[in-house]
């Protein structure tokens, strides 16, 4: 890049990203990624950003600053590794940075260029910019308008880029959502909540305990999917809404509201917020107990064994299964403080346990309706000799 680029081999600013483009042992290509240009009228006016917005949604544009294709006989090359490069841009951004992207840009010197690759690859021609340079603090004439070519990396990026809130992972706030968060109820939930430790000195303390983890809480309900998304949602809202939650301030930002609920324990808020949700919830008919390795849980593989209510698909509750036990000894505790009489609890053929099935009958008042397999030789020759198959469950 160094060698061959024009611009060379600067320091790329902001949220950037390098790519290397092979086959094999040959190099084919160099891409570079950087955050998105701040002053670009053409672009601004095609998203319809206000300089508030602008700032409020600038990170979620990526600026291709650096695209070298090596000499090759091969052809449509660059096109090719352009789209490829793009259809994984917004994931790599989210695995790295924590966010998505829904838009890329990129700025073409026509005295050098047509910008046909990108004119190939489907991006959309804007115009030209005013032609200038940033140095520092200071912009300078520099004769030399640029061509601005813009590419959504989403189907809805305008709305994505234009809209009052963008939860993790770029979904809209359905109006499903809005009418969640009018509808929750708060003061229940803080009520629950009020029953954790704060985990923090007392000294030093802005934001309450019970204001964080509720505004968490309801922004998870909303849509919101990572520790950015909450501080954003939480932002979005009106004075009138924040105070339901306790907040007489400014809402938590995204560092505290990181910090608390890495520092909280988790099994007391994990019961709280599960016993909240019972209590929203109409006497559960039927609950499915399942258990799941925690994605991106790393080398420990954190397994989890939950309960789910049927119908609505809401976990009432989980529990942590140490890798020296199994599902099994953890349905106990589980299912200890949730009242579930009348109840029928699911399971796969794992929990197909004696233990389990008078535990449910006897001390939950609650039904069972298990998976038997081959391997359970003894039960299954039982139903079969039985003749089960006319009995109604």
């Amino acid at each position: 890049m160094r060698h061959r680029h024009y611009l060379g081999l600067s320091c790329l600013p902001g949220e950037s990203l390098r790519y290397i483009a092979r086959s094999g042992k040959d190099l084919l290509a160099l891409i570079g990624w950087s955050s998105a240009a701040l002053k670009c009228t053409v672009r601004d006016e095609y998203i319809g950003w206000d300089r508030e917005r602008k700032l409020e949604r600038l990170t979620y544009v990526a600026n291709n600053v650096r695209f070298l294709i090596v000499p090759s006989s091969v052809k449509n090359l660059a096109s090719r590794i352009l789209s490829l490069n793009v259809k994984r841009l917004s994931g790599d951004y989210q695995a790295i940075y924590g966010h998505p992207v829904f838009l890329a840009e990129t700025f073409v010197d026509f005295s050098r260029f047509r910008g046909t690759c990108y004119r190939a690859s489907n991006w959309t021609f804007l115009g030209r910019t005013k032609g200038y340079s940033k140095n520092g603090r200071y912009y300078y004439e520099n004769g030399n308008p640029k061509g601005v070519f813009v590419y959504p990396l989403s189907k809805h990026a305008l709305t994505l880029l234009a809209t009052d809130f963008i939860p993790a992972g770029g979904a809209l706030m359905s109006e499903k959502s809005r009418l969640a968060l009018t509808t929750i109820p708060v003061e229940g939930l803080k009520e629950k909540i009020h029953q954790i430790i704060d985990p923090r000195k007392r000294r030093g303390i802005r934001h309450p305990l019970v204001t964080i983890l509720s505004l968490s809480v309801a922004a998870v309900i909303c849509g919101a999917r990572s520790y950015i998304a909450i501080a954003e949602w939480a932002f979005s809202l009106s004075r009138e809404t924040l105070l339901r939650f306790g907040c007489t301030r400014k809402p938590p930002s995204e560092p505290t509201i990181r910090r608390m609920l890495q520092m909280i324990d988790v099994e007391a808020f994990d019961g709280a917020i599960g016993s909240w949700l019972i209590g929203m919830l109409p006497s559960p008919e039927a609950i499915a107990l399942d258990g799941k390795t925690l994605r991106g849980s790393g080398d420990r593989k954190v397994h989890l064994l939950a309960a789910v209510v049927h119908k609505e698909g809401v976990v009432i509750g989980q529990t942590d299964v140490d890798t020296k036990t199994n599902e099994i000894t953890r349905v106990a505790p589980l299912l200890a403080g949730m009242d579930i009489e009348g109840a029928v609890v699911t399971g796969d053929a794992l929990l197909t346990q004696r233990e389990i099935a008078r535990h449910l009958v006897e001390d939950k008042k609650a039904h069972y309706c298990f998976t038997v397999k081959d391997n359970q030789e003894t039960l299954r020759g039982d139903i079969e000799a039985l003749r089960m198959e006319a009995f109604p469950p």
